[in-house]
């Protein structure tokens, strides 16, 4: 074999107290990286745990928010049901009113006939009663000029 000599033929002519050494400080390396490894594994398990209950939290609290929002529906529903009620309670009566109206001029009409009649009446009985009271002046002032 011409060339380089590969690792492998490097480290089988190391000396056993190097291999040794390197062999005493990789073991508790490997341990301390494993150790790190771990810590930053929980690390990173405890910050997904915060933010999947700071999720459940803002998931509750939407669900919270649309529950609200669907009462808060339903509320304005029932209330738009009810006022479209009341809008044709007020077209029906609407639609009533001319009658009633007519229904009133013409009781307005008999009435005010009725009033002109007896006003025609009132004024028939205030002539009377002014011709009798004439009367009743001449004839008195007649027996006092006869004496």
């Amino acid at each position: 074999m011409a060339g380089a000599p590969g690792f492998w033929d490097v480290a089988w002519n190391w000396p056993l107290p190097f291999v040794t050494a390197v062999a005493v400080l990789a073991v508790p390396m490997a341990g301390i990286i494993w150790f790190i490894c771990q810590l930053r594994y929980k690390q990173q398990i405890a910050t997904l745990k915060d933010r999947v209950e700071l999720a459940d939290e803002r998931l509750g609290d939407a669900k919270e928010k649309i529950v609200k929002a669907e009462e808060e529906k339903t509320a304005l529903h029932t209330t738009v049901m009810e006022l479209n009620a009341q809008i044709e309670k007020l077209k029906k009566r609407k639609a009533q009113l001319p009658r009633e109206l007519q229904s009133i001029l013409d009781r307005l009409a008999t009435s005010s006939a009725t009033a002109s009649n007896q006003v025609s009446k009132l004024s028939e009985a205030q002539e009377a009663v002014a011709a009798a009271m004439s009367k009743h002046r001449d004839e008195s002032h007649e027996g006092r000029a006869g004496h």
